[in-house]
């Protein structure tokens, strides 16, 4: 079952026997219960990374032609999996192995079968001192390089950058930088006069939101609203009580526990079973034939054979 704020503020206060409020604004004690509650929410956010809260994301673009290169990563997204650009120039020659797995391999024919039909062709996210080693180490001689000054005004320190770009081809390479700027090492300014948020195509993890209203449900599944519930009670009770809650302490370890083998809908393996194998044969323990059967072919006796 759901819960809205308001109904999830009156049972932590009712554990605690309080006052009885019928908005979280009531008291000011209310108030604290539903900060608590939303800063549980996003504990559990933050520590469980829900498979749906990943999505299909676009970047900011820049609009400056100044800046060419340059995008931003918009407000709410906190992770970034993977990027990719959409090549709409099917005379650059761009046919890669990643470009191909985008192709309508049902079509029957082509015009021209030596021309690379338009689609998104993946971008190479690198660390920053490696971005920006190559681009740097473009030869402003050229007559395809450019530069731009990049102003990075993050955590209160202002720096302005030099950042060589190439304006001949598609993206190939690009990194983030204080998880805003996104700096690309080229772009192609015979189809656009910079990138452009229509031709992004990223896959990342946004931040869900949280309002502080009474009729206000936060983003989880019926499951998970326990965990939040006797998380919220505990370190309710440790603020407000100065005391421990016992129970609700134990129903969040066995909430936490439940949870990570839930969290995902669809029929995959276990996330155990998803962890690096380091080269060993993966496979099951079981009696068979007499013997024990496992990943490293155990016998009865523990010892290899």
């Amino acid at each position: 079952m759901k819960y809205t704020l308001l109904q999830m503020t009156q049972d932590v206060l009712s554990s605690m026997s309080s006052d009885e409020v019928n908005s979280i604004s009531d008291t000011a004690e209310s108030l604290q219960v539903a900060t608590i509650i939303r800063q549980k929410y996003f504990d559990i956010i933050n520590r469980l990374g829900l498979p749906r809260n990943y999505q299909m994301i676009q970047l900011e673009a820049s609009d400056d032609a100044t800046k060419p290169t340059l995008m931003y990563v918009p407000d709410g997204v906190s992770d970034i999996k993977w990027v990719k650009y959409f090549d709409s120039n099917p005379q650059d020659g761009n046919t890669s192995d990643d470009f191909a797995h985008d192709l309508n391999v049902d079509l029957t024919s082509l015009v021209n079968a030596g021309v690379a039909p338009p689609g998104y062709l993946y971008v190479t996210v690198l660390p920053n001192d490696e971005f920006l080693d190559m681009v740097l180490a473009f030869s402003t001689t050229d007559t395809d390089v450019f530069s731009y000054e990049l102003s990075d005004t993050s955590n209160g320190f202002n720096g302005s950058f030099t950042i060589n770009y190439k304006n001949d081809q598609q993206p190939t390479y690009c990194t983030i930088i204080s998880n805003y700027y996104v700096l690309f090492d080229t772009f192609d300014s015979s189809v656009d006069s910079t990138l452009q948020s229509s031709k992004s195509m990223c896959y990342g993890s946004i931040i869900p939101a949280f309002q502080m209203v009474d009729t206000f449900i936060p983003d989880l599944e019926e499951e998970e609203f326990p965990l939040l519930l006797n998380e919220a009670k505990s370190l309710a009770w440790i603020e407000l009580k100065q005391q421990p809650h016992p129970l609700a302490a134990l129903e969040t370890k066995r909430g936490w526990t439940a949870i990570q083998q839930k969290k995902a809908v669809i029929n995959r393996p276990t996330y155990f079973d998803e962890l690096p194998g380091f080269g060993r044969k993966r496979g099951y323990y079981g009696y068979r034939g007499g013997t024990y059967q496992g990943m490293n072919n155990y016998n009865a006796r523990g010892g290899l054979y």
